[in-house]
């Protein structure tokens, strides 16, 4: 089973364009995303569906993402039968409100677990949330399964989830502050691995894209989707320790440690009060510094 660690960026391929994917890994992102939703229009859906399980297939190396119709749809025999024979994938489910909107999905890769002689639980999932529904129900949702290793928010700019709560999208995310908060903490208390910031849609304003990564990042995401190659480089850098952060971490746990050695808990560092919660702190930079 693939170690589940944090992912900065996901970026997104068409189904129909897999000749895509190694352009795509090498613009560095974290994982790839084959898609078939939204990106691929109807008639095309049983060609990407061709197109992707041969993508799979050559892929047993590296954690693939697999985005599906949402099972009301009627195709998800269709979407999962794209699945390879390993373990280096995980499904992204759009559209969930409900535990039961990945029930079915939960049975049906259990079976090709069971089939593939994969261990139980081996294939991820990720729910996406698009609606207010789906937010309130999140931790809930992510509990129904231990299958479930990560959520996304859908913040995107006009996309399903401002229109849902009739928001007026932002860089700065004023309309989105409620709902990335109370997503963070929905997707943290279930122990969730991967917490995903949405697409960014103004692909030429690099600046935006850093600002709203910023944003997410404060609120405790610790990635975010990609729509545009040129958009991973800048998503890597926002979600990536800074120099600075790495050092301010060691010289804290340094000092916290040797003040420890002296039976004490609690001391001054830089100024700050810090104690066993900076620590922690301090320790996650360095993890994510190490990755």
């Amino acid at each position: 089973m693939f170690s589940h660690h944090a992912l900065r960026s996901f970026l997104f391929v068409p189904g129909t364009r897999t000749n895509l994917v190694p352009k795509a890994l090498a613009t560095g992102a974290d994982a790839v995303i084959l898609d078939l939703e939204d990106s691929v229009p109807p008639p095309q859906k049983e060609e990407a569906r061709k197109l992707v399980s041969i993508e799979l297939a050559q892929s047993p190396e590296r954690l693939t993402f697999l985005r599906i119709n949402h099972p009301r749809f009627g195709n998800l025999d269709k979407d999962l039968a794209v699945l390879a024979s390993h373990g280096a994938q995980a499904v992204m489910v759009p559209k969930v409100e409900h535990a039961r909107d990945i029930a079915e999905v939960d049975a049906r890769l259990a079976a090709h677990e069971l089939g593939a002689g994969l261990q139980g639980g081996a294939i991820s999932l990720v729910v996406v949330i698009e609606s207010s529904v789906g937010l309130r129900n999140l931790f809930d949702t992510v509990s129904h399964t231990n299958r479930v290793r990560g959520a996304a928010l859908a913040t995107a700019e006009e996309g399903d989830f401002m229109c849902d709560i009739g928001g007026r999208w932002s860089a700065t995310g004023e309309a989105l502050t409620y709902a990335r908060g109370k997503f963070v903490c929905d997707a943290r208390a279930a122990r969730m691995a991967w917490l995903v910031d949405g697409a960014f849609m103004q692909l030429a304003d690099e600046a935006a894209l850093e600002c709203e990564s910023r944003l997410a990042r404060a609120h405790g995401f610790n990635g975010k989707v990609a729509v545009h190659p040129d958009q991973v480089k800048p998503i890597n850098r926002v979600f990536s320790p800074t120099d600075a952060e790495v050092e301010r971490a060691q010289k804290l746990i340094d000092a916290f440690r040797a003040a420890e050695s002296q039976g004490r808990g609690a001391i001054q560092f830089q100024g700050m009060m810090v104690d066993y919660a900076n620590v922690r702190w301090a320790e996650q930079i360095l993890s994510a510094a190490r990755r």
